[in-house]
């Protein structure tokens, strides 16, 4: 679980960190930098000296709507973030203090739940409200809520998926019109050179190259995001069973 508790607490620097690491731009290549002498040859940029912009704008069009889906992805994972963390969905220890609680004062334990803000507390709570109800009634009321929450933490996921995989499908597309810009110079010019052609490749490269840079950490943010739900989902379960097992014993004492 160590894992899933440093991605809990860090995943906006591990994302930023994780999807930095596929551009490999030198930064400092975006600022003026000192003059040349005059009898220095200035040369085009080599690839390997071309900042972001000029990267983008050998992308052609097509880079735009890249970029469009880039920008979703990028706020649509920050919402989901922001909407995790706003729900209380830690699971550190949680199941340890519950158990502690329920086991030593029932009735600081319903205080506990009545009052904590979080997704599991706010789950059991439901039950605990019915707990002299039939228990197959508590169970049912537990069951209907965590479906509603943990719903509201897996809404729109499915979007960010989806634009993952839109986005590769885009670069193919930048890639196709790439090569017609290439294949369109032997209509221009009799015999197009080598450098004619370049560009026209170049671009089907880049947008193919742009596509999957923003298709990879989507794939690995999206996956993330369910496993922080698959967490929360494993830590509910047991409190559910624990909650569920003491309700029966203060009902019909210690039969099953």
């Amino acid at each position: 679980m160590k894992f899933n508790q440093i991605f809990n607490k860090n995943l906006i620097l591990f994302l930023f960190l994780f999807v930095l690491s596929f551009y490999s731009v030198d930064l400092w290549k975006l600022f003026p930098q000192e003059q040349k002498s005059p009898e220095t040859k200035i040369e085009s940029p080599t690839p390997a000296e071309e900042g972001i912009i000029d990267w983008i704008k050998k992308g052609g069009s097509t880079m735009i709507y890249l970029g469009i889906i880039g920008s979703l992805i990028i706020g649509f994972s920050m919402e989901r973030y922001f909407f995790f963390k706003k729900s209380e969905v830690k699971t550190k220890n949680y199941f340890n203090h519950f158990e502690n609680l329920i086991n030593s004062d029932f009735s600081i334990f319903e205080n506990f739940i009545l009052n904590d803000k979080n997704l599991i507390s706010r789950v059991i709570r439901n039950g605990l409200l019915h707990k002299n109800k039939d228990i197959d009634f508590i169970e049912k009321q537990i069951e209907t809520h965590s479906l509603i929450e943990l719903g509201k933490l897996e809404k729109g996921l499915n979007l960010l998926s989806n634009l993952g995989n839109l986005a590769p499908l885009i670069g193919f597309f930048g890639t196709v019109v790439g090569m017609r810009h290439s294949f369109i110079q032997f209509t221009i010019k009799a015999a197009p050179t080598a450098k004619d052609l370049a560009a026209g490749v170049e671009e089907a490269l880049i947008t193919t190259q742009a596509g999957l840079l923003i298709a990879i950490p989507t794939y690995l943010i999206y996956n993330l995001f369910l496993l922080w739900i698959d967490t929360i989902t494993v830590e509910l379960e047991r409190c559910v069973n624990l909650f569920l097992l003491k309700i029966r014993e203060r009902k019909y004492g210690h039969q099953s």
